[in-house]
């Protein structure tokens, strides 16, 4: 008896040991794009003393420049732009299966309880009269936990985990493109308008001098 109780308490410390395994890591082949030098090179200096690569991004960097119809302007592409929502709705959907996974390998509980009211026939106990009325409680409370035998739940958390990270990259991926796009063209239109404001005063200056010549002209002082 005492040999197959210790066979059993081997068994329940080899599944203990199991449910701490969960597999190797996941390792980059040595072939992989990221692991080549080039990719983990630092970024071109571009001879620029003001330029700092390895500063962190301002949250809202387009208040840099102070207008405030451009903060307008982004603030509006920000709230309508198709693709943040999309990237929004996924960091949503990324979130709760990560929160779902993260909750698969916790215990699961069970209750339940009911009351009824029952009336047993007389007949049943060969009486004339009607036995009381009587009230029945009932009551159930279950616990249950899984077993992460082979890491397939921590796995599963993990790839959640990296889910939710990627989504949020997006989202922020997007928000950067969707700004610069709306104060590069803003730019450019208040660099087209300087231009035409410009040409304006050109053509004035130009008209101006040529009033002047002609009444020269007109004096017998100037040559057409």
């Amino acid at each position: 008896m005492s040999g197959l109780r210790l066979l059993g308490l081997s068994a329940a410390v080899t599944v203990l040991a199991a449910c701490s395994t969960v597999g190797p890591n996941y390792a980059l082949p040595d072939q992989s794009a990221y692991q080549r030098p080039a990719a983990n090179a630092a970024f071109l200096d571009t001879g620029n003393d003001q330029v700092q690569p390895g500063a962190p991004l301002p949250a809202r960097w387009w208040a840099l420049y102070r207008d405030p119809m451009l903060d307008g302007l982004v603030a509006q592409a920000l709230r309508d732009n198709v693709e943040l929502k999309v990237a929004s709705a996924n960091l949503r959907r990324a979130a709760a299966v990560y929160e779902q996974a993260m909750d698969a390998g916790g215990f699961d509980y069970e209750v339940e309880a009911g009351v009824s009211r029952a009336q047993v026939s007389a007949e049943a106990f060969l009486q004339e009269e009607k036995l009381p009325v009587f009230n029945l409680a009932d009551g159930k409370f279950g616990v249950s936990y899984q077993f992460d035998l082979f890491g397939k739940l921590q796995r599963g958390a993990e790839a959640a985990h990296a889910d939710t990270q990627a989504a949020q990259a997006a989202i922020d991926l997007a928000r950067v493109n969707v700004a610069a796009q709306v104060a590069g063209s803003y730019v450019e239109i208040c660099h087209a308008n300087h231009e035409l404001h410009v040409a304006e005063h050109s053509l004035q200056l130009q008209q101006r001098s040529r009033e002047i010549t002609q009444r020269l002209i007109a004096a017998g002082r100037g040559t057409p």
